[in-house]
C-alpha cells in the first residue's frame, strides 16, 4: 500500500521538496538556504587557543559592531551575547520600501582553570571579537598533613 502513495520529502515547515534533477534541488536549497538565513540567530564560529602563558578567544561575527556586543565571565565561564536590529526604509516617487530584521544570538565558551579575567583584553576588528586571557602561574606547594 505504500508503494501507491506518493512521497515528498519536507524541507521546511509545510514546504515540499523542489522537483527537478538532483543537481538542481541541490543548488536551489543550498543557495535558498544560504541567503534567506540572516547571520543573527545562528552560533558564531569559535576558536579558543592557548599559547605563550594566553588563552586566545576568537569569534567571527561579521555584521556587527562593538556596540551590538556584550561580554561577561562568570564560573570560568565566557559569555558573548549579541543583538543586531535593522530598519531599511526607502522612499521613491512611486514605490515604498521597508525591511525590519532583528536577530540575537548567546554563546557560552567554557575557559581552562588559571585565567586571570581581570587581566582579559578584548578587541574587535573587521568583523572578528578577540578576547585574551593571561594564565595565572601556579604554585606547586607540597604541605604535609599531620594523621593523628
Amino acid at each position: 500500500m505504500r508503494s501507491l502513495i506518493p512521497w515528498k520529502r519536507v524541507t521546511s515547515v509545510g514546504q515540499p521538496e523542489k522537483t527537478g534533477s538532483l543537481l538542481d534541488r541541490f543548488w536551489n536549497n543550498s543557495f535558498d538556504d544560504f541567503f534567506k538565513t540572516p547571520f543573527i540567530g545562528r552560533l558564531p564560529a569559535v576558536d579558543v587557543s592557548e599559547k605563550n602563558g594566553e588563552v586566545t578567544v576568537r569569534a567571527e561575527l561579521p555584521g556587527l559592531t562593538e556596540k551590538d556586543l556584550e561580554l561577561t565571565f562568570q564560573d570560568g565561564m565566557l559569555h558573548i551575547k549579541g543583538e543586531k536590529k535593522e530598519d531599511r526604509k526607502e522612499e521613491k516617487k512611486n514605490t515604498f520600501y521597508r525591511e525590519c530584521r532583528y536577530g540575537s544570538f548567546s554563546r557560552t565558551i567554557p575557559l581552562p582553570k588559571g585565567v586571570r579575567w581581570q587581566d582579559a583584553k578584548a578587541k574587535f576588528k573587521n568583523g572578528v571579537l578577540t578576547v585574551c586571557f593571561p594564565i595565572k602561574e601556579t604554585e606547586e606547594k607540597t604541605v604535609s598533613i599531620k594523621v593523628e
